[in-house]
């Protein structure tokens, strides 16, 4: 599972990883973008995205609390054979982990 719900949402840094494959859309873009992971912390991720134009490095940031809320449509790989997709079709809210 990409969430572990705690108190506090934070993401499973075995789950997603530096060098991960990533496509990702808030719900306030009108289309999302596709990049790599270049940095995970419990709570934020980090993505560099390809530029329009070159000599720039373009990233953006996704937020734990968001993603449990349903802002993000993610979609990501860590070895291009399996996509796994956030949320999980057909499936409910994520299983509370704070007691394993």
């Amino acid at each position: 599972m990409l969430i572990i719900r705690n108190p506090t949402n934070v993401f499973d840094t075995k789950e997603i990883q530096r060098g991960t494959l990533i496509y990702a859309k808030h719900k306030s873009w009108s289309d999302g973008e596709q990049g790599f992971v270049v940095s995970v912390v419990e709570n934020k991720v980090t993505v560099q995205y390809p530029p329009q134009i070159g000599n720039v490095t373009n990233h953006f940031f996704i937020y734990a609390d968001e993603v449990a809320n349903g802002d993000w449509e993610i979609r990501y790989s860590n070895d291009m054979q399996k996509i796994t997709k956030y949320p999980e079709e057909g499936a409910g809210d994520e299983p509370d982990k704070s007691d394993l």
